[in-house]
């Protein structure tokens, strides 16, 4: 029996495949999952993926790096929502968030809306590799994404389109060169 649950063929033509999986790790409870394909063999390889994340909450370290790069990603934002002085509304959501998770709150409470997406390398490696989109109110335009490869974190930040399967370079982020 499958653990991907409601799943639907995108009424795009894309070959993709939407549906929804029951999350016990960075969020708790409903989470959408999208599938870059349309086979038994995508299917196989998300329930693969779904079983990865499901256990990151295990990793006391992998979730440490990852509540850090997203503070990091948030203080950046805050700092240029700021300087642009035309955004007061998510400057103020931004400066609300940073509050709280100063004062030991959790930042991934902020992210909402999450998806697990699942593309496959191009080699078919049994490597799990996956991305999670989120939506957040220090980069409410394009989102965040949380990159994982194995059991690496690859990326934190905007979701520029980026895959668990591209080159190193292709992650950069300007936060992480600063010191907050």
């Amino acid at each position: 029996m499958s653990i991907i649950r409601d799943i639907l063929h995108d009424e795009g033509g894309l070959d993709w495949l939407n549906g929804k999986f029951d999350s016990v790790s960075l969020f708790n409870g409903e989470m959408d999952i999208t599938i870059y394909g349309d086979s038994d063999e995508y299917t196989e390889y998300a329930e693969k993926c779904i079983a990865h994340y499901n256990c990151l909450n295990e990793n006391p370290e992998l979730m440490a790096d990852i509540r850090e790069k997203l503070a990091k990603f948030m203080y950046y934002m805050r700092d240029e929502w700021e300087s642009m002085g035309i955004y007061d509304d998510i400057a103020e959501d931004t400066e609300k968030a940073v509050e709280e998770y100063e004062s030991g709150g959790d930042i991934l409470k902020y992210l909402t809306k999450p998806c697990l997406n699942i593309e496959m390398s191009e080699d078919y490696s049994d490597e799990t590799g996956y991305s999670i989109t989120a939506e957040c109110p220090w980069e409410p335009e394009h989102q965040c994404s949380i990159i994982i490869r194995g059991d690496q974190l690859k990326y934190v930040g905007p979701d520029d389109g980026n895959t668990p399967w591209d080159d190193d370079d292709e992650y950069y982020c300007i936060w992480l060169d600063e010191e907050k």
